[in-house]
């Protein structure tokens, strides 16, 4: 599933090559996929796309009237910046053309197994009050204090915190693995067991981490690419995500995996111990 990186990696390149296009057909091509009015103005035809704006793992285009599309990229969306003309793949259940500096160009958004979606709006304003202030933070600013606070009375594992889009927004499987085995926390100890000063370390460790997957292009694990259809390197760079059984890069033990709110998750018990660690 696309997390924040990945996300943000599509994003960067529709802003770079869509934003003061103009947007000359929306093609529809399975109507369950879109929610919402699939009206051709809704769906921005003869609008102009002013920016792309992200949340988490959703993101949405904006046009200069105010009118807003939401793409919620499921288990295996893509959005990607095609030739004109372009033999539609399997699985692109909504394509547009547009036009920008004379050239005309088209956006296909395919997704296999269909668990995303696009959502239209007539206000971007509704997108950011009824959508993504349910959300919490973005991964990349939320703060010690946000993840402290949400805390304070959850039993649950460290690890079904951070995969609780209400809690903090655009962290997945990926990302929280390899963050917790950064900041050293065992995966499964208590949220509310994790210290402010561990949870300072994190942030720190989890903004490197997310920064360091954007700037490689993301995590290309089956299909995710840039806007431009480029794999992201981000994968060779994992620590312990997928090395299950494997020996830690750190210390050489065993990785060791386990199952948490039905995600596999891998983790060193030896360099995440289940207690609070001290800063040297």
């Amino acid at each position: 599933m696309p997390e924040l990186p990945e996300v943000e990696t599509i994003c960067r390149g529709l802003s770079q090559h869509c934003v003061g296009a103009v947007v000359l057909g929306a093609h529809v091509h399975r109507p369950s996929f879109i929610r919402g009015s699939i009206q051709p103005a809704d769906l921005f035809f003869g609008l102009t796309i002013e920016r792309v704006s992200r949340h988490g793992k959703q993101f949405v285009l904006e046009s200069g009237c105010g009118r807003a599309i939401l793409f919620h990229m499921g288990m295996s969306g893509s959005v990607t910046i095609r030739p004109f003309l372009s033999i539609r793949a399997t699985h692109v259940h909504v394509h547009w053309t547009l036009l920008k500096n004379g050239n005309k160009f088209e956006i296909h958004h395919k997704d296999p197994r269909r668990f995303g979606f696009v959502r239209t709006y007539s206000q971007m304003k509704t997108v950011r009050e009824k959508i993504w202030s349910k959300l919490g933070p973005d991964a990349l600013v939320v703060t010690a204090m946000n993840l402290s606070q949400s805390f304070k009375n959850k039993k649950r594992s460290i690890k079904a915190a951070l995969l609780d889009q209400k809690v903090v927004a655009g962290i997945g499987n990926i990302y929280a693995d390899e963050s917790l085995f950064q900041s050293k926390i065992h995966p499964l100890r208590k949220a509310n067991s994790i210290t402010f000063q561990e949870l300072e370390f994190f942030i720190r460790k989890l903004r490197l981490i997310l920064n360091r997957s954007i700037k490689n292009g993301g995590s290309t694990i089956q299909d995710h690419t840039s806007a431009l259809g480029t794999a992201g390197t981000f994968q060779n760079a994992h620590q312990v995500y997928g090395r299950g059984g494997e020996p830690c890069r750190v210390c050489g033990a065993l990785l060791r995996q386990s199952i948490c709110v039905q995600r596999t998750t891998v983790f060193c018990s030896i360099c995440q111990p289940k207690r609070p660690f001290k800063k040297s």
